[in-house]
């Protein structure tokens, strides 16, 4: 990694910007909790909240042992990793894993804001897969999700009360649901517009309204307006599944209600959503659920 210019270097300097807040774990302490079963998973070990933080500059050769996610929610920034340059814009998340050379910073005339915590763990690289970060790929478009904020607030909240056992327990959940939320954000396509995002939702709705009849892929690109294999790409861009399972689980959903809550024969119940073969309902019924009907229906359930 080429180092920073020299005007970059004159510009960096230490955190202090008015209404900063930062928190960072002693490392004996980060140390412990590594050993803590129902901590070890994910740790915050550093968090903070930087305001229009001008002149903020961050070179590291070598990179840290944990990963950085740095959330910019006003003004611009950059990033260097491998010799590239990358712009950093409003609602925009910046993932460095661990052991990476980087170098990041504030734009001089629209310095960012951002939330920012350094994170480590057991799990940590099965999250970073889920992001698809690397770096080659280490900015993601998130949008400006109040969710994502009010997570990174609780968290800030939560470890500034202290490194108790309980406190930090509280943390590396709250962190484990932000990171949750940071991956449905980032599979719901933020560079889809959010008419395309409500094009799926519409089809989804459609697809419940039509549980006993065969799926028509194309009628669903139709509604979408969309192509169907550009349909299929980004449903299972946002649900995770493709459109025929995502149905299929639907159908099975629906079938667990209606034998939770009525005394229909598994026969009418596999009618009433479109399979004419109770048996072939019952295998697909089984592979989604691992029981089958009939198990389903005696279980103790509430």
């Amino acid at each position: 990694m080429r180092r920073l210019s020299s005007s970059r270097k004159r510009e960096k300097k230490a955190d202090g910007f008015v209404g900063q807040r930062i928190v960072t774990l002693p490392r004996p302490v980060v140390t412990s909790a590594e050993h803590e079963e129902l901590i070890c998973g994910l740790l915050p070990t550093d968090v903070g909240y930087f305001p229009h933080a001008a002149n903020h500059a961050r070179e590291r050769i070598s990179g840290i042992d944990q990963a950085i996610f740095i959330y910019c929610t006003k003004g611009t920034g950059w990033c260097e990793i491998d010799g590239r340059m990358r712009t950093v814009k409003p609602g925009d998340l910046l993932v460095i894993p661990p052991a990476t050379p980087h170098a990041y910073g504030a734009n001089r005339d629209q310095p960012w804001s951002i939330y920012w915590f350094h994170a480590s763990g057991k799990l940590l690289s099965a999250f970073l897969r889920e992001l698809e970060v690397s770096p080659d790929q280490p900015v993601i478009p998130m949008g400006d999700g109040t969710q994502i904020l009010s997570l990174f607030e609780e968290l800030l909240a939560v470890i500034e009360h202290g490194y108790a056992t309980e406190q930090l327990l509280c943390a590396s959940h709250t962190l484990a649901h932000l990171m949750v939320v940071l991956i449905r954000e980032h599979r719901n396509s933020p560079h889809e517009s959010p008419g395309t995002r409500q094009r799926i939702a519409t089809t989804i709705d459609y697809m419940k309204q039509h549980l006993p009849q065969p799926l028509q892929l194309d009628a669903l690109a139709a509604i979408a307006h969309l192509s169907r294999s550009r349909f299929v790409d980004l449903f299972k861009q946002q649900t995770g599944y493709s459109p025929i399972d995502y149905f299929i689980r639907l159908r099975m959903q629906r079938a667990c209600r209606l034998l939770d809550t009525t005394a229909m024969s598994v026969k009418v119940i596999a009618t009433a959503l479109g399979y004419e073969d109770q048996l072939y309902f019952s295998r697909v019924f089984r592979r989604v659920n691992r029981l089958t009907p009939t198990q389903y229906r005696n279980l103790g359930k509430g």
